[in-house]
């Protein structure tokens, strides 16, 4: 789940605050205009050492504000969504969803940047325009779901490929295979209905109510 986490979401030496305002503000004129975003993705995972670990393969969609539905197909199925409020991690094979408050999710993850334009959230990121695209880095490190995301763009100035590098030194690299910009996404893509007989790890707030299957 750890991983899975990681990519979903997922996410530098410090610059100075001129040279991070400056590829900040070409990174949102990048973005501008990004409602949402439907593709179909590869990933492949590396070890600290540059092992390959794993590949899989599955689709993406997201939408403004924070709605991101993160559904790997292959090998195994498993599926994340975020509503913008709720998360939830349903793993068929173990039987079991993993009920997480989206804020605290995501808003240290690097993911975050391409489903808002919230200033605010934005200011919580050092930026850093390279070659093949922005490095992107979490100010507060110590909350981070990701150490660093690169976001890679192509001829177009799609987002072609992004890459992930965890606390633990692991890299995760995404492809996405024509995606497809301002697409029209039904809102129930966004939602989860917890099915019957799965065990819950509900770590919300105790007052937050379970969307469960009748």
């Amino acid at each position: 789940m750890k991983q899975f986490l990681y990519s979903a979401v997922a996410s530098v030496a410090l610059f100075s605050s001129t040279v991070f305002a400056d590829d900040a503000q070409m990174l949102q004129q990048q973005l501008k205009g990004l409602d949402s975003l439907s593709s179909a993705f590869s990933q492949q995972v590396f070890d600290p050492q540059g092992q390959l670990v794993s590949e899989s393969k599955g689709k993406l969609q997201l939408e403004q504000p924070r709605k991101i539905r993160w559904e790997q197909q292959q090998p195994d199925e498993t599926l994340f969504v975020s509503n913008g409020v709720d998360s939830y991690y349903f793993d068929p094979f173990a039987e079991q969803v993993t009920v997480l408050d989206t804020s605290k999710l995501i808003d240290n993850t690097p993911f975050i940047l391409l489903t808002t334009e919230d200033e605010e959230l934005w200011q919580q990121f050092s930026i850093k325009q390279i070659e093949a695209g922005f490095e992107i880095t979490p100010k507060n490190t110590e909350d981070a779901q990701a150490e660093k995301l690169t976001l890679h763009f192509d001829e177009q100035q799609q987002v072609a490929a992004l890459e992930v590098l965890d606390q633990s030194g692991q890299r995760s690299h995404f492809h996405f295979d024509a995606p497809k910009r301002n697409v029209d996404i039904d809102d129930s893509v966004f939602e989860f209905t917890i099915p019957e007989h799965v065990f819950v790890d509900d770590q919300r707030a105790p007052q937050a109510e379970i969307n469960r299957g009748e």
